[in-house]
């Protein structure tokens, strides 16, 4: 009698992870989880499959992800999940330098791919994107006009509450006007913003919702200062990031989402 029950045992042991096979991880056991920290922002990217991976580089400037593997078995699998923040937009893929198309699945926040290729030995597998770090632009959600001169770049800087306006061409009868949104910059507690032209108090004048500010062909940059600026958003992202991905493994659990 004893001798059947570790039989059944063992029996229930194989059938039932079998039966709930179907994420990658789950049918081979190898996970692999590489911490990124760029630009003072924390990120993980998590691979699994049936084969080694030897390293991870990551490259801000080219927008991508480079994997290097290395395998014992003829056929391989492999899944990928990233954070979209990190690398977004239209994706390409390179398998030993070749362009490949594998499985791809988004979440709100993460990625996931899903590939399936032969061959013994090493293997590099390269993930190239359209967008870094895009969690928030503010250059592009900012409503501003400006005359006499162009605005070259637009960045916020979250210690000092301050969004700074880069200048480009100026004239000596310049204005740049701001629609002011609680959705970008708040003013002071007493209705107030300061501005710096070129590091250098500067007055301003505000009518209705719109700031304005008059500069000369000499001024570079101008800042304004508020109460807060909306891309304090940035500090809970990891936040959002984690809660996201961990939902994502939830339901890929229970709910089967990527059969």
């Amino acid at each position: 009698m004893i001798k059947f029950f570790l039989i059944l045992l063992v029996i229930i042991s194989i059938v039932i992870p079998l039966v709930d096979a179907v994420p990658l991880s789950d049918k081979t056991g190898l996970k692999f989880t590489f911490p990124i920290k760029t630009d003072d922002y924390s990120f993980v990217i998590e691979v699994t499959g049936n084969l080694e991976v030897t390293n991870l580089d990551f490259d801000k400037e080219q927008k991508s992800i480079t994997l290097f593997t290395l395998s014992s078995l003829e056929n391989n699998s492999l899944e990928i999940s990233f954070p979209q923040d990190l690398v977004g937009g239209d994706y390409t893929f390179f398998l030993d330098d070749v362009e490949f198309y594998p499985s791809i699945q988004e979440g709100t926040n993460v990625t996931f791919m899903t590939m399936d290729f032969t061959g013994i030995g090493t293997h590099k597998i390269e993930i190239f994107g359209t967008t870094y770090l895009d969690v928030f632009e503010i250059k592009d959600v900012i409503d501003y006009k400006i005359s006499d001169g162009y605005v070259d770049d637009i960045q916020s800087d979250i210690s000092k509450n301050s969004i700074i306006f880069t200048l480009f061409d100026p004239g000596d009868n310049g204005k740049l006007s701001i629609n002011l949104s609680d959705d970008v910059i708040t003013p002071f507690n007493d209705g107030s913003f300061i501005v710096m032209l070129d590091g250098v108090e500067s007055d301003y004048v505000i009518d209705g919702d719109v700031l304005s500010i008059t500069f000369v062909s000499n001024n570079e940059t101008i800042e304004v200062f508020g109460a807060h600026v909306i891309p304090e958003f940035y500090e809970i992202a990891p936040l959002v990031l984690t809660t996201s991905f961990v939902g994502l493994i939830i339901l890929r659990k229970y709910k089967k989402l990527f059969v």
